[in-house]
C-alpha cells in the first residue's frame, strides 16, 4: 500500500510560481477599433439618422463599454474632435460587425452638419477618431412638416347677391331651414410656407364645428377654380344670415364684391369632390385624400392657380346646415388649419462619408 505524504507550503509555492499562478495578468494595452463607414442614413425634421459599424474591444475583437459621438458645423478630425459638440444617449455597443443605428435629435437639417464617433473599452482607451460624415440639406430626400393657418375665408349664402361674411368667426355649408344653400371658401398660402420644388406626400384639412348641426350630412371639399375675396363684413349674432357684402367680399354671385362675378352662380369649382367626410355633433374633422393632395401639389407648383377649396354640405336633403369656426374665431385653436408633409428632392448629393 502506498503512503502520500502533504506538499510542505513552501515547496507548493515552488511550484506554483514555476508555473507563473503569481504573475500579474497583463494590462490591456489595446484599444477599439476605429469606425471606418460612418455616414448619414436619413433625415427627417429635426432628426439626422447615423449609421455605422460596430468595432471591437481590442481592435476587432470583444465589445466595447461606449462610444462618443460629435458634432460640429465643420470637418471633424484628431485634432478637433475634443472641441466638437457631444451627443448625449449614444447607442451601447454591440458585438463586432453590428449595424449600429443612431437618432439625432434636436438638429437643424437647413445647415451642414458633421459628425464624428470614438469608441471606448472598459478601462478607458479611446480608438482613433472615426471618419468624418456630413449631413447638408441638398444631401438626401428630407421630409419636412408645417401647420398652415387659413389666409381668406367667406361664406356666400345663395338668397342674395348682396350677402357675405368676410370677417365673421363663422363659416357655413348646407341647407338651412328656409331652404337656401351655404357655401364656405377656405384658402392657404401654400408658397409662403413651402419651397418651390417640394413633393406634396399628405395634407389634412382640420376644421371645427362648433354647433350642434342637423345629424349626420357628408361635407365635401371641391377645388375652386377662379380667384375670390375676403372683405370685412362681419355678420351679427349666430352669423347664419349674413350682412351687406362689403368691397372685395365673396358673394353667391361675386368672386369680388360688387365688380367680378362667377361664371355659375354659387361659386366656379371641380364638381367632383377632393375629399369627403361624414360630420355629426360638434368637434374637430379633418379630410385627407389623394386628391386633395394632388390640388395643394398643383398651388406649389402653379401657384397663380391656388383659388382654395370650397365646402358644401349635403344639398340634397331639406336640413345639412353646419357652423364651422373660421379664421377669425376668438380661439385659436378653433381656427381652419392645413397639416402638410412634403420632401424637398435634392439636386445633387453632398452627404457622404469621408
Amino acid at each position: 500500500m502506498k503512503s502520500y505524504y502533504p506538499l510542505p507550503a513552501l515547496a507548493l509555492a515552488l511550484v506554483l510560481a514555476a508555473c507563473g499562478a503569481n504573475d500579474p495578468v497583463p494590462p490591456d494595452a489595446t484599444p477599439p477599433g476605429r469606425v471606418t463607414d460612418l455616414h448619414v442614413k436619413s433625415a427627417t425634421t429635426n432628426v439626422i439618422t447615423l449609421r455605422w459599424t460596430t468595432p471591437g474591444d481590442n481592435g476587432n475583437q470583444g465589445t466595447a463599454r461606449t462610444y462618443q459621438v460629435r458634432w460640429s458645423p465643420a470637418f471633424i478630425n484628431e485634432g478637433n474632435f475634443g472641441s466638437a459638440t457631444p451627443i448625449p444617449d449614444p447607442p451601447v455597443p454591440a458585438a463586432p460587425g453590428s449595424v449600429e443605428l443612431f437618432a439625432v435629435p434636436n438638429m437643424d437639417i437647413t445647415q451642414t452638419i458633421h459628425f464624428a464617433v470614438r469608441t471606448i473599452d472598459e478601462v478607458g482607451l479611446t480608438s482613433p477618431v472615426s471618419n468624418d460624415a456630413y449631413w447638408s440639406p441638398t444631401g438626401f430626400p428630407v421630409q419636412f412638416y408645417t401647420d398652415l393657418p387659413a389666409v381668406r375665408d367667406n361664406t356666400m349664402y345663395q338668397e342674395a347677391d348682396s350677402l357675405s361674411n368676410g370677417a365673421g368667426q363663422y363659416l357655413f355649408a348646407g341647407k338651412n331651414e328656409a331652404g337656401f344653400y351655404r357655401r364656405a371658401l377656405l384658402a392657404f398660402a401654400i408658397t409662403d410656407s413651402i419651397p418651390s420644388g417640394a413633393v406634396i406626400d399628405s395634407v389634412r384639412l382640420v376644421l371645427h364645428m362648433s354647433s350642434p348641426g342637423t345629424g349626420a350630412d357628408t361635407v365635401r371639399v371641391h377645388a375652386v377654380t377662379a380667384d375670390w375675396g375676403e372683405g370685412t363684413s362681419d355678420a351679427p349674432a349666430g352669423e347664419e344670415n349674413g350682412v351687406q357684402a362689403e368691397s372685395n367680399d365673396a358673394t353667391w354671385g361675386f368672386r369680388f364684391y360688387n365688380t367680378d362675378t362667377w361664371t355659375s352662380a354659387g361659386g366656379d369649382y371641380i364638381i367632383s369632390d377632393s375629399g369627403k367626410i361624414v360630420i355629426d355633433g360638434p368637434g374637430f374633422y379633418t379630410w385627407k385624400s389623394e386628391e386633395m393632395k394632388d390640388n395643394v401639389q398643383a398651388w406649389l407648383d402653379t401657384p397663380a392657380n391656388n383659388s382654395g377649396w370650397l365646402i358644401a354640405s349635403d344639398e340634397t336633403g331639406p336640413l345639412s346646415i353646419k357652423r364651422f369656426d373660421s379664421r377669425e374665431h376668438a380661439t385659436p385653436g378653433y381656427r381652419p388649419r392645413l397639416k402638410v408633409y412634403y420632401t424637398i428632392i435634392p439636386v445633387t448629393s453632398r452627404a457622404s462619408a469621408k
